[in-house]
């Protein structure tokens, strides 16, 4: 009687120890098929680049924003991460923000947002360059047409002045700087920042850097009420019709 007690027992242990060892065998069995699946994945094309989609570009080119990306058609989908790829693409001078997404399965979205146009320059070779908020001059594509911004003037590459002008003018909607023809330094003593403006509509403006984002309402209202004359728009603001200024008895006004 002892015995077959005895002999239940160890059955019984053995048993559980191949249903133990079973189980292992199992989760062996299902890992290793699991690894065989995400290396047979990895080694696929699912895992790889298949579209790479560039969007907002004006005076880049997909190959500029390609290079820069580092990735191509057929390198892995998954590393480097979007927002690595974000701030390789975010060097380039041009760009002012950009957005790097990846949909499944390999398509690569690329969407830049480059520094607006505020002016135009003539470059070094004689030719006429864009030059961006950031004061950075491009040049346009071929056979576009300029964009219709003041001419910078008399201004050297990298006077502080003329980076600031260029920040101040990206402030300001197309409409306020759309009569602008031409801009050129004027400082003086008192202002260092102190800028021509000559307008389209006949009017030659005196004002600075830093006061050209507050006076330009008043410049905007002289343009559409009154004849072209000569404005200055400092700590105090004057303007002089020409017509006055032909008349020895001729007062300036104040806008």
């Amino acid at each position: 009687m002892q015995d077959d007690r005895a002999n239940s027992r160890f059955a019984a242990g053995t048993g559980g120890d191949e249903t133990t060892r079973g189980g292992k065998l199992l989760w062996i069995v299902i890992a290793l098929f699991v690894a065989v699946l995400i290396v047979l994945f990895f080694r696929s094309s699912l895992s790889r680049i298949s579209v790479i989609e560039i969007q907002g570009l004006t005076y880049l080119n997909q190959d500029q924003v390609s290079a820069q990306l580092g990735v191509g058609i057929g390198d892995s989908f998954f590393m480097p991460a979007s927002d690595k790829l974000a701030q390789r693409v975010k060097r380039l001078p041009q760009i002012k923000d950009v957005r790097v997404a990846k949909h499944f399965p390999g398509k690569l979205e690329v969407r830049v947002q480059e520094y607006a146009p505020v002016a135009i320059e003539l470059d070094g070779k004689g030719g006429l360059s864009v030059v961006l908020a950031n004061g950075i001059g491009v040049q346009p594509a071929a056979g576009s047409a300029l964009p219709a911004k003041p001419v910078l003037t008399g201004w050297r590459k990298n006077d502080p002045q003329r980076a600031a002008l260029c920040q101040a003018l990206g402030g300001l909607t197309a409409e306020g700087i759309e009569d602008f023809s031409e801009i050129s330094p004027d400082p003086s003593s008192a202002y260092p920042d102190r800028i021509r403006i000559f307008t389209r509509s006949g009017f030659d403006v005196l004002t600075t850097v830093g006061k050209l984002k507050d006076k330009i309402a008043i410049l905007s209202e002289l343009v559409e009420n009154r004849e072209p004359g000569t404005v200055v728009l400092l700590d105090s603001d004057t303007y002089s019709p020409y017509s006055a200024q032909t008349d020895p008895s001729g007062d300036e006004e104040a806008p």
